[in-house]
């Protein structure tokens, strides 16, 4: 197999929706929200969320493409990450690697299982579940924003969070999760933008999504309610004191977000969201930097 097909396989690109809601939440519990600003900060135990959020997601990517190929979703070249339907990869290598890289996710799940043993084994059998049945089923059946949601903005973000925080409580996990909008927001951007580009392929297999149960106008508005949504949430939240002015240097991505609402680029979405993440996390972090 060569580099580059696995390169594709992996959308590389896609990556920003997994690596944003882990650093949203190792920030939180830095800061020690939910705890009246008892932070805490273990760097290994960041190290292995972060890269086991990453290899769930590259192995929830080929899963997906594994399965929309198998199920006639994908049948030309320009579907999916295109290493299946090219004939680049065969459905054993993609099912092989896609096993592969969720049982790596999983070692780095029994890396910090020591740090909230019951909230991590709950947490990473959650994700790896996730990362299958959207794939191989719920998909289908116009969950998959849900799911996408429920997994990457809340459940990444509060996992990585969760092992970190002492102690671990249900205020601190509302908080937490309360603070990831935004970037469940972003998240099923990325996810509706593919969503759009694939809506006649999709009605055509019978594959349900938010994208085709809209109309062609009513899934753009949809999109730049997911694309806008995170500043209204920003000038609200900072309005109402809840965040600080700092909160406000997010308005920087603003041209980012009209050129991906725009363009529609699934691409260009999911740098959006990386940029708005960093600066989201960024502000997060120098009202605390100055504290120190």
């Amino acid at each position: 197999m060569q580099l580059s097909t696995l390169a594709r396989a992996t959308r590389a690109y896609s990556l920003p929706a997994s690596v944003v809601p882990v650093l949203l939440g190792t920030t939180l519990s830095a800061r020690g929200s939910g705890l009246g600003g008892r932070g805490a900060f273990d760097f290994g135990s960041f190290v292995a969320v972060l890269l086991g959020a990453m290899l769930a997601h590259i192995g929830a990517n080929i899963l997906n493409d594994y399965f929309d190929f198998v199920h006639g979703v994908d049948t030309r070249p320009e579907h999916g990450s295109g290493v299946l339907t090219s004939g680049a990869m065969s459905t054993r290598q993609a099912l092989g690697l896609a096993l592969g890289f969720l049982a790596a996710a999983a070692v780095c799940g029994l890396l910090v299982l020591r740090a909230q043993p019951v909230f991590v084994a709950w947490w990473t059998l959650l994700g790896l579940g996730c990362a299958v049945l959207y794939s191989a089923l719920l998909k289908r059946f116009g969950l998959g924003d849900l799911l996408i949601v429920l997994s990457f903005g809340v459940g990444l973000t509060v996992g990585a969070y969760g092992v970190q925080i002492r102690p671990l409580t249900l205020h601190g996990c509302v908080v937490a999760a309360f603070y990831s909008i935004p970037v469940c927001l972003l998240v099923d951007a990325i996810l509706h933008a593919n969503n759009l580009r694939d809506a006649p392929n999709d009605r055509a297999a019978r594959v349900r999504t938010t994208a085709t149960a809209l109309s062609p106008a009513g899934g753009q508005r949809f999109q730049l309610f997911l694309l806008f949504g995170p500043l209204v949430f920003v000038l609200a939240t900072v309005a109402a004191g809840w965040l600080s002015v700092w909160t406000l240097g997010t308005m920087a991505a603003t041209p980012l977000l009209l050129r991906a609402a725009r363009s529609g680029s699934v691409e260009g979405t999911a740098q959006t969201h990386l940029v708005f993440g960093l600066l989201y996390v960024g502000s997060l972090l120098l009202p605390a930097v100055f504290i120190w």
